[in-house]
């Protein structure tokens, strides 16, 4: 969770808000088990607070939950009364709640993030403000949020070179010894029980703060003689953005929202159609990302792994039964596995990401064992003097139960996943609903679908077979009759 407080807000204030915050989560939530959290800016070392947000004004919070069988909200409810309450704080100036893990984390929330492209930093800043309550209309976006920062207050100190030079100064010295005295120099560390400390040297807090105490530093030149900076130049002050987002060598600024309880691909159906109501200014492009991109690159992944994956139990299967009909056959039931896979997907209302997509993958591999049981059963009939029919219908017969064992315990096994009552288990119901939808309505298709088409198959085969066994033999009787014609001819 991010909470973040108006721009310019002092580390004190906001380090008492943090604490303020984290006591109610710990009074009004008895779901709460750990709250931490931290505000300023992040150490040079520590690279993973490094490319979160950091500021003065930014807490950034980790919040774990008890176990889920010791709670009856879930992680979900929580976050939903989590946004409440800090709406209605003034103090907050925004927030972000991401239940499962965070933004960077394997559980996080999904999110649909809207790309604005431009130079202009006014006309992307308006069409993210006019975007921004479109995409808070829109059912199952919840913590809509523009990436760009507010402007800040900064002052700008512009010398005079003239000046500078006439009081033996140049630019480099001057900005540095400005710089040295408001920012500090780190003359030295302190060493103590193996840890280190900075020895940062700068002026007081109270000698630099306002343009007059900027205006009043002194600035030495080689043959030490001190000048003010108002003296060599003069300082002004100005708005700004703190940082400017690029993405591909691209201006950018990003409005996003967080995924809840709706499927992905209804939320941009409706984001396209906020979009369509705006004016998108010329020089200003506008795509949708976030996880419908990251979604994208894996499906496209994940679809040349299926079809490998669909090759090789074609090939393996091709060469176990030493025939290019049979692996067509039970290849044939993989597509309704699919297709029971989506349907209990929708029933439940699981989107289809990607530990649903890794399930259809593993639904190549275990819906064929049940073609394989038949037609290696009526195979072994057919070795045994039945006709194709009767193969048939005394092979789905006798493997019937066989076949609804096997996928009874499949299907069983998959149960505790599809329902979800363990920590992080949202993460694994998509895989376990996709896996029984798929085994269950391809389980109906095989029974019904594999004797057909052997009997199809087989007796187009059998037709074959006779068709050349005439042929053959009416090539032997031609071939007779003309040895007999020649012999007449000789005699």
């Amino acid at each position: 969770m991010t909470v973040e407080m108006p721009t310019g807000t002092r580390m004190e204030l906001a380090r008492e808000t943090g604490h303020k915050i984290a006591q109610m989560m710990e009074k009004q939530h008895p779901e709460v088990e750990i709250v931490s959290f931290a505000v300023g800016q992040a150490s040079d070392d520590n690279a993973w607070a490094a490319m979160q947000d950091n500021g003065s004004n930014i807490l950034r919070y980790n919040i774990r939950l008890t176990e889920a069988k010791n709670r009856k909200k879930s992680i979900y409810d929580v976050s939903d009364e989590l946004r409440t309450e800090l709406a209605a704080m003034p103090e907050v100036h925004r927030f972000k709640v991401l239940p499962g893990g965070g933004e960077m984390g394997m559980t996080g929330g999904s999110n649909v993030a809207v790309d604005i492209y431009g130079y202009d930093l006014a006309e992307t800043d308006k069409f993210a403000a006019d975007l921004k309550p479109k995409l808070e209309a829109v059912a199952g976006l919840r913590d809509i949020a523009i990436s760009r920062k507010d402007y800040r207050m900064e002052y700008n100190i512009v010398f005079d070179r003239e000046k500078l030079s006439l009081n033996g100064l140049n630019m480099a010295t001057a900005a540095n010894s400005v710089r040295n005295r408001i920012n500090g120099l780190i003359m030295s560390r302190y060493r103590e029980d193996g840890e280190e400390y900075d020895i940062r040297v700068r002026y007081d807090a109270q000698y630099r703060q306002s343009i007059e105490d900027i205006e009043n530093i002194m600035i030495y030149n080689p043959m030490g003689v001190g000048i003010r900076v108002r003296d060599v130049g003069r300082v002004e002050e100005n708005s700004s953005l703190p940082q400017i987002d690029r993405k591909d060598r691209q201006r950018i600024v990003t409005v996003q929202g967080t995924i809840y309880k709706r499927a992905l691909s209804e939320i941009v159906k409706d984001v396209n159609a906020a979009i369509a109501t705006l004016d998108v200014p010329p020089g200003v492009q506008v795509e949708i990302s976030g996880t419908l991109e990251d979604q994208q690159e894996s499906f496209a992944d994940l679809g040349l792994l299926l079809m490998i994956v669909s090759l090789l139990v074609y090939i393996v299967l091709a060469s176990q039964f030493e025939s290019l009909t049979y692996p067509f056959i039970i290849i044939l039931t993989v597509p309704f596995a699919f297709i029971g896979s989506l349907l209990f997907l929708s029933i439940t209302g699981e989107p289809l990401g990607i530990m649903g997509f890794v399930g259809l993958i593993m639904l190549v591999g275990m819906v064929v064992k049940n073609g394989i049981v038949l037609i290696d059963y009526i195979n072994l009939n057919r070795e045994r003097g039945m006709s194709i029919i009767t193969a048939v219908v005394h092979g789905g017969r006798s493997r019937l139960r066989p076949v609804l064992m096997t996928t009874l315990t499949t299907i069983l096994g998959m149960v505790p996943l599809a329902i979800g009552t363990g920590q992080g288990s949202e993460m694994w119901k998509s895989l376990g609903v996709s896996i029984i939808g798929g085994m269950t309505f391809s389980t109906i298709i095989t029974l019904i679908l594999v004797p057909a088409l052997y009997s199809i198959f087989g007796g187009n085969g059998v037709k074959r077979k006779r068709r050349k066994h005439r042929e053959k033999i009416q090539s032997q009787n031609k071939q007779e009759e003309l040895s007999i014609y020649q012999k007449g001819a000789e005699a």
